[in-house]
């Protein structure tokens, strides 16, 4: 547990050295985070995987508010308490919080990699693909009060594992994770607050104009080659929303790069750090 100006935030860690942080996404846990990891411990880092608020007994019932902004604030309070400027990783959901801390306080952040999902500002951008829409029909059935509660099970999450990486199967520490139904219920309450602005934070309204836009410092954007969720081409016009410096890859593996990939992962995310 690490103690921070907001809340006390579970995580995994391990090694020892300059700090990486990495945020996980969903359906996920930080503990796939584990190959990759190894390899960056490997290399003199110390790797600091946190929960997602709401993602861990601790914090079940700390998530009244579920936007974006309130997992940047996490992260950019994380990273004050870790001593920061500190390098930081974030897939999935993870790479929103990653983009959204770099463009809020990127006074906080050394080196940034997002993995398979665009930066914020390009995300508008993915929407107006109908094929794109079709792969996100989850994000769209979670808006629904009941509907979203009855879909998200065990059948979705292995049908979205499967589908987002071929070659995988959902881990058992994310079956066991995902089998609590209050944790359940704050993944549904992060979709929502995509559109639901009742679960916006009043007081981090004023951020808004700026996590939205493109971080001042550059980022690493990773995407797979075989993503079943966000698609290789999604990121062609990705770097119009990087500062200069900034950098888009395409790589071998699916949506769970950490996965997938985590040789070359680690290769580039080192390199980037250097």
């Amino acid at each position: 547990m690490i103690p921070t100006a907001r809340l006390d935030v579970p995580a995994l860690v391990a090694g020892d050295g300059p700090v990486v942080v990495c945020w996980h996404g969903f359906p996920d846990h930080p503990a796939s985070f584990e190959p990759l990891a190894q390899r960056l411990v490997a290399a003199g880092r110390r790797v600091v995987a946190p929960f997602l608020r709401g993602h861990h007994p601790s914090t079940v019932s700390s998530l009244p508010f579920s936007d974006g902004l309130t997992l940047a604030s996490d992260a950019a309070a994380l990273n004050e308490a870790l001593g920061g400027p500190v390098d930081v990783i974030g897939h999935d959901i993870g790479a929103g919080v990653a983009g959204r801390l770099a463009a809020l306080r990127p006074d906080l952040v050394r080196r940034v990699v997002t993995m398979s999902v665009p930066p914020p500002a390009a995300l508008g951008r993915i929407f107006a693909d109908p094929a794109q829409q079709q792969r996100f029909f989850y994000l769209f059935v979670f808006q629904v009060p009941g509907v979203g509660e009855a879909l998200l099970n065990d059948t979705l999450i292995d049908y979205l594992w499967r589908t987002w990486s071929p070659g995988l199967s959902v881990p058992s520490y994310v079956r066991s994770l995902y089998a609590d139904p209050a944790i359940r219920a704050n993944s549904l309450r992060l979709y929502r607050a995509n559109f639901d602005r009742s679960l916006h934070d009043p007081e981090l309204a004023e951020l808004a104009s700026i996590s939205e836009q493109p971080a001042s410092v550059p980022l690493l954007v990773l995407g797979g080659a075989d993503d079943g969720c966000i698609t290789p081409d999604n990121y062609a016009e990705a770097a119009t929303a990087l500062a200069p410096g900034s950098r888009v890859e395409i790589v071998a593996g699916g949506h769970f790069l950490q996965l997938d990939n985590p040789d070359e992962v680690a290769a580039l995310a080192l390199d980037w750090f250097r």
